[in-house]
């Protein structure tokens, strides 16, 4: 291999670096803006906090359950530790799925029963794209 290709190989894997650290970057700001409350400045309005600590991240396949909310708790808080290490464990052109266990996740996102929808999902995963500009930015001013 001569000098050329070396260089050429090694500017791929760096290439391929950074693009992988921009999705992940990317994507916790999406779960991140998905679970943030609304009263600070996100969508999702919190009670107990039950339907944002229900939020899983996982890699390949969806997580497909529906729980209800436990009887006599007062307070749940979401494990961001275990989405963020899902998250990093994603190898560059896996999916990656953020979802919902509580059963009443749906109606909260989309409005039942002539109530309107919070729609934390869809207006986050709308600004996908400014996600990943973001994130471009930040790590490009990182190196």
């Amino acid at each position: 291999m001569n000098d050329f290709d070396a260089q050429v190989d090694e500017w791929i894997a760096k290439s391929e670096r950074r693009i992988e650290a921009v999705f992940k970057i990317a994507t916790q700001e999406l779960f991140y803006g998905v679970l943030k409350p609304a009263r600070e400045g996100g969508r999702m309005r919190i009670d107990t906090g039950f339907l944002r600590s229900s939020f899983q991240a996982s890699i390949g396949q969806p997580v497909l359950r529906l729980e209800p909310r436990p009887d006599g708790e007062a307070s749940f808080t979401p494990d961001t530790g275990a989405i963020s290490l899902t998250i990093n464990q994603a190898d560059l052109g896996q999916t990656i799925f953020g979802m919902f266990t509580a059963n009443y996740a749906r109606p909260r996102e989309y409005g039942s029963r002539g109530k309107p929808g919070d729609g934390f999902v869809l207006t986050n995963a709308a600004r996908w794209q400014s996600f990943v500009n973001d994130a471009a930015t930040t790590f490009r001013a990182s190196i």
